[in-house]
């Protein structure tokens, strides 16, 4: 029996001749036993993996065929135990996984997802889909025709295979760093060519009735309404890929997450005491990939989950409040659709997230509301830590889902019990609900000394952003209306009213307390406004937009609220069938959330982003950091991140050079003496009226005297050092 045949298909690039030079040099040493297959243009891995197959099955005889890479993660001597392992379990296929993966934190968390994926999607059940290392029975493999594109091939190998029957069996596979070619991993276009990939690839399966689970789903509604959102997920990413980062806290949110693992003081320390630290810490896996982090894809993909999560915790919490999944799939169609939403999905901002934890949480609520159960309590105690650790409106929802779960055990505990058993789950759900806010007011007590240094530090004061002239400071009615302006925005003229029906409906119904805790949002919001914590602006008031996205978690309510007006609508005794009505129900309310909240043909928490990015203090920073990104030559640089976080991101200085106001113990040292503390550029901002820390330290100082003015426009001046 002839050894396995690993044919090598080339795809060109700048090494492109010195692999063919490689490749060929055992084909002219061996004729016969290896031969080249070449690509004269790249056309991807998938290409090269569908070539080099089919050209193993075409001109060699082999009765097994070892599609693996020639980039050096793999040996020779591995195949005989694959063999061993093939005749002594009679399989048709030893697909290997790498026990140890000899890759980086983010490659290998970046494995896991894409492997759990195909499991989910495809049903692949391997336990590392692409391991390139797979023995195949010649016989089996012909029966196999590969359409993959990109990383798709790999588990459309495993998927076919299982779809005509083959036994398979895994293997461990000694795994070694790579010592030839480039990871193309975390290329964008290759993500999307792989996504794609997959989706075909499970239509193809789910066509012939082999793709499992989700072609055959016990809830047929909940599956299409999650593979759509899916789609939109992607569809709207690559939509609004040119305005990711529109929105100044997108940027501030990837600085955050990239400088705990590469700053000057790299640590949990540079999570900082003003933002919540939750939407932070789930980017530190994918900030590493520079490709990732400089595009904002490493935190708009915790965004785009939140979105999908979201949407079929909607769906489920309608299902079970209405007990119609018609109604429930219109409840997701009108979050799922709403363009506000889409959009902020494809941002690193943390509204989505904050949205997927308290859907979460609600849902889960509602399940123990009706059955008691514990299991049920915690979920709601963990998503409830969750959102409280993302943003702060949340604080408020933790104490109103802590009334409600009081409110329920009063009610149905035996009279003698009440105090005791009510005692006891407020006590169980407050330990872990509430256990984020509390984390965090000792995290801020000891790394800042100050517990409450979140709302009082420099960088947190409300005087920073409420001027004294806000429309809504000290007036309820200004402050009542900006919200519900805000709301009507986001959500469209007609769906509020819509849901205030249907809300009505819930309550004549008597469906459950437990989404009343949403209602908890407009009060603190209002409450906000009047109080001068926060501002928010709406066109019919103060003729600009800023912070309407504060109105976005209302869609949660919106969208459950509408779903229960159209079950009562579905129950109807009318002329025309359920389905129809149904579907017009379920139409007009997806056009709603589409058109309503498009208002004049864009959307509004995009447009407010727009203004923040064109705003002629934005467009000075983004040429500062254009200057920088041209000039820049090494060295340390001196920047307060406060108001400079455009420069500072787009210029693509290195993090690690970056000394700033949350550099321990570097940072008032520099101030102090640049030169004596290795800084060899200097960033300050003069703007008038607000100029930053390293302006009022240094202008006018004898510390500059041994640099140079480099750079200058109104707003902004750089320093270099003078060389000696």
């Amino acid at each position: 029996m002839r050894g396995p045949a690993s044919p090598t298909g080339s795809s060109w690039s700048t090494t492109a001749a010195a692999t063919r030079r490689d490749a060929e040099e055992p084909a002219t040493c061996f004729p016969g036993r290896v031969e080249v297959v070449r690509h004269e243009e790249d056309r991807g891995y998938g290409a090269a993996v569908r070539s080099g197959v089919r050209a193993a099955l075409d001109r060699i005889r082999a009765s097994w065929v070892l599609p693996a890479d020639s980039d050096g993660q793999y040996r020779a001597d591995a195949l005989p135990g694959f063999l061993r392992t093939a005749a002594r379990e009679r399989a048709d296929a030893v697909i290997g996984y790498r026990a140890r993966r000899a890759d980086p934190l983010h490659r290998r968390v970046n494995g896991a997802l894409w492997t759990g994926l195909n499991r989910l999607l495809l049903r692949t059940r391997a336990r590392d889909v692409d391991c390139a290392y797979k023995l195949v029975r010649r016989s089996v493999l012909e029966r196999v025709d590969l359409r993959g594109e990109a990383a798709a091939v790999s588990p459309e190998l495993v998927a076919k295979l299982r779809a005509v029957g083959a036994r398979i069996v895994q293997r461990p596979v000694e795994h070694h760093p790579r010592t030839h070619g480039e990871q193309t991993g975390a290329d964008l276009g290759v993500i999307w060519r792989s996504l794609v990939g997959m989706v075909a690839i499970w239509g193809e399966l789910a066509r012939a009735g082999v793709a499992g689970r989700l072609v055959r789903p016990r809830d047929p509604a909940l599956a299409a309404l999650t593979t759509g959102a899916l789609l939109l997920s992607v569809l709207a990413y690559v939509h609004f890929l040119p305005l990711t980062l529109a929105y100044p806290d997108a940027i501030s949110h990837l600085l955050i997450a990239r400088r705990v693992v590469d700053s000057p003081t790299p640590g949990l320390a540079q999570l900082g005491g003003v933002w919540l630290p939750l939407p932070h810490l789930l980017a530190l896996p994918f900030v590493w990939l520079d490709s990732w982090y400089l595009s904002g894809f490493a935190a708009s993909l915790i965004s785009m989950a939140s979105y999908v999560v979201a949407t079929r915790y909607l769906y489920k919490t309608a299902a079970l409040l209405t007990g119609d999944r018609g109604a429930a799939l219109i409840a997701g169609l009108v979050f799922a659709g709403c363009p506000g939403v889409l959009y902020l999905q494809s941002t690193p901002m943390t509204e989505l997230l904050m949205i997927a934890c308290v859907a979460a949480a609600t849902h889960h609520l509602t399940v123990w509301c009706r059955t008691g159960g514990h299991r049920n309590l915690t979920a709601t105690a963990v998503a409830t830590l969750l959102a409280t650790l993302t943003r702060y409106e949340t604080w408020v929802f933790a104490l109103a889902v802590a009334v409600i779960v009081a409110h329920v055990e009063w009610r149905r505990s035996p009279v003698g019990q009440r105090l005791r058993r009510t005692e006891a789950n407020v006590i169980f759900f407050g330990l872990v609900g509430c256990a984020g806010a509390v984390g965090w007011v000792l995290w801020n007590a000891v790394i800042f000394g100050d517990p409450l240094f979140f709302q009082n530090g420099d960088y947190a004061k409300p005087s920073l952003w409420v001027s004294d002239q806000e429309a809504t400071v000290g007036d309820w009615a200004t402050s009542t209306m900006t919200y519900l302006y805000a709301i009507m925005g986001v959500a469209g003229g007609i769906l509020p009213f819509l849901a205030v029906a249907g809300l009505v409906v819930h309550l004549v119904r008597r469906r459950g307390v437990a989404p009343l805790a949403l209602l908890v949002f407009p009060p603190f919001f209002v409450l906000a406004l009047y109080s001068g914590q926060r501002p928010l602006h709406v066109e019919e008031i103060t003729g600009d937009l800023y912070n309407v996205r504060f109105a976005l978690v209302m869609l949660l309510p919106i969208a459950l609220f509408t779903g229960c007006l159209a079950a009562e609508v579905l129950r109807t005794r009318v002329a025309v069938t359920r389905r129809v009505v149904g579907a017009l129900v379920g139409g007009a309310a997806a056009a709603m959330s589409l058109m309503g909240a498009v208002g004049d043909g864009d959307v509004v928490v995009l447009r407010e982003a727009q203004q923040f990015s064109s705003a002629p203090a934005e467009q000075a920073a983004a040429r500062t950091a254009a200057w920088l990104r041209d000039n820049y030559d090494g060295g340390r640089v001196l920047m307060e991140s406060f108001g400079n976080e455009t420069v500072m991101f787009h210029s693509r200085l290195p993090v690690h050079q970056i000394v700033y106001e949350g550099s321990y113990r570097r940072w008032e040292p520099a101030l102090a003496d640049p030169r004596a503390n290795d800084i060899r550029w200097v960033h300050m901002r003069r703007t008038p009226g607000a100029p930053d820390r390293v302006w009022s330290a240094l202008d006018e100082t004898s510390r500059l005297r041994d640099y140079s003015l480099v750079y200058e426009d109104a707003d902004r001046v750089v320093y270099r050092l003078r060389e000696a």
